[in-house]
């Protein structure tokens, strides 16, 4: 049996990936993860919060020792080496991984990324498939490189992002891909590395972290790529930015979008309707 060292956060996608190993009886000797430390101290009131488990958990749940990452990865060298790890895995970590790290086990370290690689290769593939309307949704199994998310494919699995979800729902329905594809993957990892896979490079697209400036809205996506945007990322905390005729209105909930053309941003209430290429969408909003 492998030992495994795990590398993630706990977004659902991570989560599930490591329910899987653990019920695949997948030996994990040890999780490292970026997740904030939490405090020792006991909870007054405990409140019960939906979708609110951690690594945290599962390790205390299965004897896991979980290293919290309080300083680069490579620091953590010799502590890595001490488990005499024979793969290491990682997902939804945003930090580049060196080759002295991703070398050590000896199957070395693959990676289970939320696109259709090479197409939005980076730290944030959710995030660009949403804004730039990416049609062909899925999930990819990698051989980590030196190159960042451009190791040779393992698997891949396409899957149907319905509209009107918000992102954390679709690495929910994402997550449901990764047992199954673990399954019929794990095996192929002791296969020569000339059997797999390498991506191709002509195809390959890569997109930085989002900043502030690129939750903003554009006339020019359709209105069901548009409604689509606004619903997975707009909050009353983290609005999406519409800017006409000068003036800033902050989007805070999409309600609906039709076929119908118009011609300039109506306002009604705390509602506010914008054109789009092919029709308009409807909105929640404040304005500065």
């Amino acid at each position: 049996m492998l030992n495994i060292i795990f590398i993630g956060s706990s977004p659902p996608l991570a989560l599930s990936t490591l329910r899987a190993f653990i019920t695949l009886n997948q030996s994990i000797v040890g999780i490292f993860t970026s997740d904030i430390q939490p405090s020792n101290a006991p909870e007054l009131f405990p409140v019960h919060r939906e979708h609110s488990e951690t690594f945290d958990q599962q390790a205390r749940l299965h004897n896991i020792p979980c290293i919290h990452l309080n300083a680069p990865l490579k620091n953590h060298y010799n502590q890595i080496k001490s488990f005499h790890a024979g793969l290491m895995i990682t997902c939804c970590f945003s930090k580049k991984i060196p080759p002295s790290i991703f070398t050590l086990p000896t199957l070395g370290a693959v990676n289970i990324h939320p696109s259709l690689l090479p197409k939005f290769r980076g730290p944030d593939p959710i995030f660009w498939q949403y804004k730039l309307a990416c049609k062909t949704w899925g999930i990819t199994l990698h051989k980590i490189s030196s190159q960042f998310d451009a190791g040779a494919i393992l698997i891949q699995q396409g899957c149907y992002m319905p509209e009107g979800i918000h992102a954390s729902q679709s690495l929910h329905l994402l997550a449901q891909a990764i047992p199954k594809l673990l399954t019929r993957r794990l095996a192929q990892l002791k296969a020569p590395a000339q059997s797999l896979k390498p991506q191709n490079k002509t195809l390959a697209s890569t997109h930085p972290m989002p900043t502030k400036a690129d939750y903003t809205l554009a006339n020019s996506a359709s209105t069901r790529d548009t409604f689509n945007f606004i619903c997975a990322y707009a909050t009353i905390n983290t609005p999406i930015k519409y800017t006409v005729n000068k003036r800033v209105f902050w989007l805070i909930k999409c309600i609906a979008y039709n076929h119908v053309i118009l011609y300039e941003t109506k306002l009604n209430k705390n509602i506010i309707t914008v054109p789009c290429a092919d029709g308009q969408i409807s909105a929640q909003y404040y304005f500065d």
